[in-house]
């Protein structure tokens, strides 16, 4: 067996690989950088240490200098220049990412990262056109893909009634691990403390709540002090594997809302909560009807929605949200006998340079 002193850069690449199939990125670092100190032309080497930055949690720079080097070596690296735009964009660095995007789409056109990491940047600056053809671009080589369906027919002014589950359970597993931190701590997201608020006076200990949406289960931590006994629902795996560490919920469903809300017995739960879930669901019908159907008499539903401006009930928006109104939301609940006890306007999250407006309503059901 050679000692440490007699390896190639070859040996330490492929040990450097062995971690990283393995996941342990610290052991794939000292690897990489060791293959890379004996031989620093290799453009694998230096995507693959970028990407261990990235799950290292380092300096966005750090993976960014990777990434420039991968693709000064071997300009035909789409999947680093893919990277390095998303490395762009986390440093505010958007002209650059647009460049570096178009790169991994030149490089290989059928790349579904670089098309659909580049439709969404163009839509939060705006470029509708754009993103619609960066969504086009995708679905053409990925026919019938759930996720560019949806976004396509959001950037070409189409609306529909809700997105896609494949779309929703690919993009919230594809984000799961650092969707707290972005939408939480860089977005300054509250609205599973909001309706907390609006329920939490009326909740007795061992209610049984229904979590619509629960993601990592920041509504379930918000409630943790009410002593609730709370079942979580979700589409995506790896946002019930996170909430399911938090210990705040007595029961978690994977599935679609409605059809988890079928098999609940009728009149057993006292409070429904929807945390910023409608925003994957314009059509609200069947939701509001699954909802009364499981309230237990002066039961609540507390949710939340991003605001239609305007006429209308609901309204598939460029972003890929859905938006609905309050006047669609009143006429639900008369429809399935859930009294108003709140409607206000509320900031949901910041948004480029401003915020998404939206609002937080409670109903309960008559008894």
């Amino acid at each position: 067996m050679q000692g440490n002193d007699e390896r190639t850069a070859g040996d330490w690449l492929a040990e450097g690989n062995a971690h990283y199939d393995a996941q342990a990125w610290n052991a794939a670092g000292v690897a990489f950088e060791k293959s890379l100190a004996l031989d620093s032309r290799q453009p694998q080497a230096w995507f693959r240490l970028g990407n261990v930055r990235e799950e290292q949690g380092r300096d966005d720079r750090e993976a960014a200098v990777c990434f420039e080097k991968a693709v000064a070596l071997d300009p035909s690296h789409a999947r680093a220049w893919n990277n390095l735009g998303g490395a762009q964009q986390r440093l505010g660095l958007d002209d650059q990412a647009v460049a570096s995007y178009r790169k991994a789409m030149q490089a290989d056109p059928g790349l579904a990262q670089a098309c659909l990491n580049l439709g969404r940047l163009a839509g939060t600056r705006g470029d509708l056109a754009l993103a619609a053809q960066c969504f086009k671009a995708g679905l053409d080589h990925h026919p019938g893909d759930p996720t560019f369906t949806h976004l396509a027919a959001a950037a070409g002014g189409h609306s529909t009634a809700r997105a896609p589950e494949g779309y929703v359970t690919n993009l919230f597993d594809s984000v799961a691990r650092q969707f707290e931190h972005h939408l939480v701590d860089e977005l300054g997201y509250q609205v599973p403390e909001a309706l907390a608020k609006l329920v939490l006076p009326e909740l007795k200990a061992n209610a049984r709540v229904i979590d619509l949406g629960c993601g990592t289960g920041l509504v379930g931590m918000a409630l943790a002090a009410a002593g609730a006994e709370i079942t979580g629902v979700d589409l995506s795996p790896r946002m019930l594997e996170i909430a399911a560490r938090r210990g705040a919920y007595a029961k978690l469903e994977q599935g679609e809302l409605v059809d988890v809300l079928a098999r609940i017995p009728a009149a057993s739960a006292h409070a429904v909560m929807a945390a910023d879930v409608f925003i994957y669901i314009g059509e609200l019908s069947a939701v509001f009807a699954a909802v009364a159907r499981v309230l237990a008499p002066r039961g609540l539903f507390a949710l939340s929605v991003e605001g239609l401006e305007g006429s209308g009930s609901y309204q598939l928006q460029p972003s890929g949200r859905y938006a609905q109104s309050p006047d669609y939301l009143r006429s639900l609940a008369a429809q399935w006998g859930l009294e108003e006890r709140s409607l206000r306007r509320t900031l949901i999250r910041r948004e480029g340079r401003g915020h998404a407006g939206g609002w937080l309503a409670l109903f309960s059901r008559t008894a």
